[in-house]
């Protein structure tokens, strides 16, 4: 890997550790201004309509300002957010400033993933695209742990995640002007026609998008309902996010070797089998490898499913599949945990894993049927 990338690489861990950083940020200082549950929910939610109403311009931008201005642009727009929370306490200018975060975060995610997976070689495609999945996961750890050694009263966190956000965009401007490869103009590409040609994969990014976000949020409240206590019942996310992490170099680096539909297959029927075993070792030391292969797999299937991706497009019709790549895990990610709450409601705290595997067991049939992929 050429010292370019891996200048890219870090520039998006600091960016993406700012932004995990803000979340939980997010929440602490509203609950510091008296904000009610409902609406700490509603501001919580206006990061990622902010990301879903940039995705569709997305290939445009590139076109226009180039693939690198438009990260260094998404970047320059996440410092002037933290810097207005640092200046204001008026959470109605929150409210457009948390909203205009999600729009930086659509430029930057949508672009790094579109250099990344147009710069890589292909015969090394899929460990180089593993590996930078499992830099982007660290992120989710570095960030709130930032957030828990420098606190989250005053103005102070905001502007450290500015500092951690400018040092991100120093990086990035580092590597020197880099071409965008977009030569025809984006109203070619068509999202409809990028997702009939790879539908396996989109489902399989969906599918990953839900069970990630129900791990990090359900996971818990299905162990305590399930009679663990606190502490074990936070080790489950831990350890089936490890999971995540891991399976997205081992998973990368297996489709640089094996067929790529057999992969994704293999991996969307772990995660339709596999959590049925949860609820049956919750109280034994089998629970923890069953929910690390249950996480590997996830992290696979998200994998395999980016590198397909890169494989198959190019140009503006790969910024239009990671475009949508963004999109479909973020909506996965809205919509699987209401309705996993809802089977809970229902079926009892291993409503969770019953849910995600049926909801698995049929994307693999999909995904089977689509012979041509």
């Amino acid at each position: 890997m050429n010292y370019r990338l891996l200048l890219v690489i870090a520039g998006g861990f600091c960016s993406a550790g700012s932004f995990w950083m803000f979340l939980p940020l997010l929440s602490l200082s509203l609950r510091a201004e008296g904000a009610s549950d409902a609406l700490v929910g509603v501001m919580s939610g206006l990061p990622w309509a902010g990301l879903l109403a940039v995705s569709v311009f997305i290939p445009r931008i590139i076109h226009r300002i180039g693939l690198q201005r438009m990260v260094l642009v998404g970047m320059a727009l996440g410092i002037a957010v933290f810097l207005g929370f640092s200046a204001t306490r008026n959470i109605y200018l929150w409210a457009a400033l948390t909203l205009a975060l999600g729009m930086s975060l659509g430029l930057r995610w949508a672009g790094l993933d579109t250099w990344i997976n147009g710069s890589v070689p292909n015969h090394l495609r899929g460990r180089l695209i593993g590996a930078y999945e499992l830099i982007m996961s660290g992120s989710m750890a570095v960030g709130p742990a930032l957030l828990a050694l420098i606190g989250s009263t005053g103005a102070k966190p905001f502007l450290v995640a500015a500092a951690v956000m400018t040092g991100a965009m120093a990086l990035l401007a580092s590597v020197g002007r880099e071409a965008s490869g977009m030569t025809e103009a984006p109203g070619k590409t068509r999202a409809l026609d990028v997702l009939r040609a790879e539908p396996a994969s989109f489902t399989g990014i969906a599918l990953v998008g839900m069970s990630e976000a129900c791990n990090l949020s359900l996971l818990p409240v299905m162990g305590l309902g399930l009679g663990l206590a606190v502490h074990w019942a936070a080790l489950l996310v831990v350890v089936c996010q490890a999971g995540v992490a891991a399976g997205a170099v081992i998973c990368g680096t297996l489709s640089d070797k094996l067929n790529r539909r057999a992969l994704k297959l293999a991996t969307g029927a772990v995660m339709a089998t596999l959590p049925l075993a949860v609820p049956l070792c919750i109280h034994s030391h089998a629970v923890w490898p069953v929910l690390a292969v249950w996480g590997v797999a996830q992290g696979g299937l998200f994998t395999v499913g980016m590198v397909k991706l890169g494989t198959r497009f190019s140009g503006t019709t790969l910024a239009r599949a990671m475009s949508l790549a963004m999109v479909i895990y973020t909506i996965g990610g809205l919509i699987g945990p209401p309705a996993m709450g809802g089977m809970m409601a229902v079926f009892g705290p291993a409503g969770l894993v019953y849910g995600l595997a049926a909801l698995s067991a049929v994307g693999v049939v999909f995904m089977a049927l689509r012979r041509v992929d």
